[in-house]
């Protein structure tokens, strides 16, 4: 068997593991048909990629679809398992429309396409008045003179990477939570 064959007799068999998947979906990960579609496409995608990789001879081939089915079942369920929980810790990686424009405000105040970014970024500069004297300093350099490079900052103003990003990461986050309070009412 070709692996052309291989992968044609797999697509014969779209509809047997598309069940399958929404079967585990439904089952284990309680998605209701959610993402089963886009599971099942990407799971065709890595077997296709591990097919080519396998050597063009009969046996090679036979053995590399052993490994997927046995005549009659899928031996997929770890494979599909493991997708989901790719697929879930991408899902809870994303944000919302507030901390998008937050973040925004906080890397490139002339980019936010926020209404009254001025007076946003005006309030930023006076919080970040407040700041202790060193934080300011940093934060400050960090934002207007060295555009967010932490490793060319460090390089002129002889304090480590680490020191520097500690400093700004602590004014961001206090920023941010200035912000979340006043125009959004979040503690």
């Amino acid at each position: 068997m070709t692996r052309k064959k291989a992968f044609e007799y797999l697509a014969t068999k779209y509809d047997q593991i598309s069940e399958l998947v929404y079967t585990i979906e439904d089952k284990y990960f309680k998605k209701k048909g959610q993402f089963h579609q886009d599971i099942t496409q990407d799971l065709y995608l890595k077997i296709y990629e591990e097919l080519e990789k396998v050597e063009n001879n009969t046996s090679s081939i036979n053995k590399f679809l052993d490994r997927f089915y046995n005549g009659k079942t899928f031996n997929l369920y770890k494979v599909i398992r493991n997708m989901y929980v790719d697929l879930l810790r991408r899902e809870t990686k994303y944000k919302t429309l507030k901390q998008i424009h937050l973040e925004k405000l906080l890397e490139d105040p002339v980019e936010v396409e926020m209404p009254k970014a001025k007076s946003i970024n005006q309030k930023v500069d006076d919080y970040v008045e407040t700041f202790y004297w060193f934080d300011r300093k940093v934060f400050n350099l960090y934002r207007y003179e060295y555009s967010y490079h932490t490793t060319e900052m460090s390089k002129k103003t002889k304090l480590s990477q680490s020191t520097i990003y500690r400093t700004v990461k602590r004014c961001k986050v206090k920023i941010n939570d200035q912000l979340k309070q006043e125009y959004y009412g979040e503690k």
